[in-house]
């Protein structure tokens, strides 16, 4: 993890904490930008996490483990919640499971902080919306793009 990247996230999770009027300690607002800083640059694979948790207890996996699920999961509700939820799955089951995954890794302070911690992530998030543009020179072929808001500054 690069200084870089510890930045960018930290500023976003300031600015997550300005939009949501969440005020976190001092240690969930380090934990939060430290786990947004690694997964910038590292694939998050919110698939199965149910059954990575289930077979870290049965093998008594390490506590960092643990914690990187905790982490997977407390970025899966905030910014890919259609994908958690796409099979059947609810943000209350993947909330409660990253709460879980926190304690097994002897962390209930950040565990107990889990809602906190997404509502900052979430105020945090780029305002996306779908537009279309119609191309002058062939009026009936539109291309959908993301328009980012304001809020984006990263």
């Amino acid at each position: 993890m690069t200084d870089t990247y510890l930045s960018a996230a930290r500023d976003l999770v300031i600015q997550g904490m300005h939009e949501s009027q969440v005020a976190l300690s001092a240690e969930l607002e380090y934990h939060l930008a430290t786990a947004l800083a690694h997964y910038i640059d590292h694939p998050i694979l919110p698939d199965r996490l149910t059954l990575r948790l289930v077979e870290l207890a049965q093998r008594r996996a390490r506590w960092a483990e643990s914690r990187q699920i905790g982490d997977a999961c407390l970025i899966s509700c905030a910014f890919f919640a259609a994908r958690l939820t796409r099979h059947g799955g609810t943000i209350v089951h993947y909330a409660g499971l990253g709460q879980s995954a926190y304690e097994i890794a002897g962390m209930p302070d950040v565990a107990q902080g889990f809602p906190d911690m997404l509502d900052v992530l979430q105020a945090s998030r780029p305002m996306v919306k779908e537009r279309s543009l119609t191309y002058a020179d062939e009026p009936q072929d539109e291309t959908g793009i993301l328009i980012l808001g304001p809020k984006y500054r990263h």
